[in-house]
């Protein structure tokens, strides 16, 4: 015996969805309902039927189609039979896609822009029908109460021959061949009035004026961007010197600082041998050597600044 039904919704910006299912407390996970219905959108548009095994069910499901003989809904609706895993599938292969108008003639005849719908937009237009309908049509399916009708489920399952998707697939190849013919028309059309603005004197004035303007401003680009390069090698050359004047001045000073060293450590010692020549003022050879020695401190201690 089947284990219950459910009802999926499918979006482009969603993909599938459940809207409904019966029994209230059966089991099926957000993957299982997307395996499903990716399988049957590998079908493309049409309306199909398909089996498969899942890890712990079987699974029989109807696919209503983007446009089916029968049913115009967009978009589109999967209704999938739940089965125990020993339960055969081909048992309901044939009168799942007949039961299931019981459902879908309730839905309204309502049309979605398949590119922007949404789940809640789907679910707030197909009304609550399917909460009647689900649970019959799963009643009649289990008790057996749908008769196979084979003309019936071929107008369902119909799908177009090779013939009509040649047809439509030529019918495609003309409208672009007209698109395409439109837009070059157009483009010539472009071509040719920019031709007649440009041969017109005021158009090539312009432009000569607009290309000699550009012209005057790439060359005073051009101009500046030298002044700017020379000045700069100017300004590095000057920072040259100036760190070479820095320098000079370093060592200058490190000299004067030698000096001055120097210079107090011999007035230190000239001062203490003028002590001691003291005692000896009285004879001329001292005191002439007193008075030299007097004069060289006066120098060294007016010595000008560096």
């Amino acid at each position: 015996m089947p284990k219950g039904i459910i009802l999926i919704g499918w979006t482009n910006k969603e993909g599938f969805f459940l809207i409904h299912k019966y029994p209230k407390d059966l089991k099926i996970s957000e993957s299982e309902i997307m395996r499903i219905g990716s399988l049957h959108r590998m079908r493309q548009l049409d309306a199909n039927v398909i089996s498969l095994k899942l890890k712990k069910l079987n699974v029989i499901s109807f696919f209503s189609g983007l446009i089916t003989a029968d049913y115009h809904i967009a978009p589109n609706f999967a209704i999938s039979l739940l089965l125990d895993k020993s339960e055969d599938k081909k048992n309901y292969i044939k009168t799942l896609p007949l039961g299931s108008k019981i459902v879908l003639e309730k839905l309204p005849l309502k049309r979605f822009d398949a590119r922007t719908t949404t789940e809640k937009e789907v679910l707030a237009n197909i009304g609550i029908s399917y909460r009647e309908t689900l649970p019959k049509l799963y009643e009649k399916l289990i008790n057996d109460e749908i008769s196979v009708n084979e003309k019936e489920l071929k107008s369902i399952l119909k799908t177009k021959t090779e013939l009509e998707k040649l047809r439509e697939q030529n019918q495609k190849l003309q409208d672009k061949i007209v698109d395409k013919e439109v837009k070059i028309n157009l483009l010539k059309d472009t071509i040719e009035e920019l031709t007649q603005k440009l041969k017109s004197k005021g158009s090539i004035k312009n432009i000569k004026m607009k290309m000699e303007e550009k012209m005057k401003i790439a060359k005073l680009k051009n101009e500046y961007e030298s002044k700017i390069n020379e000045l700069k090698k100017e300004l590095d050359e000057v920072q040259q010197r100036v760190d070479e004047y820095q320098e000079t001045i370093t060592v200058l000073l490190d000299y004067k600082l030698v000096l001055q060293q120097r210079d107090e450590e011999t007035k230190i010692f000239l001062k203490n041998l003028l002590d001691s020549l003291g005692p000896y003022s009285d004879d001329d050879f001292h005191q002439n050597m007193i008075k030299n020695l007097i004069q060289f401190l006066e120098k060294i201690e007016w010595a000008p600044e560096i």
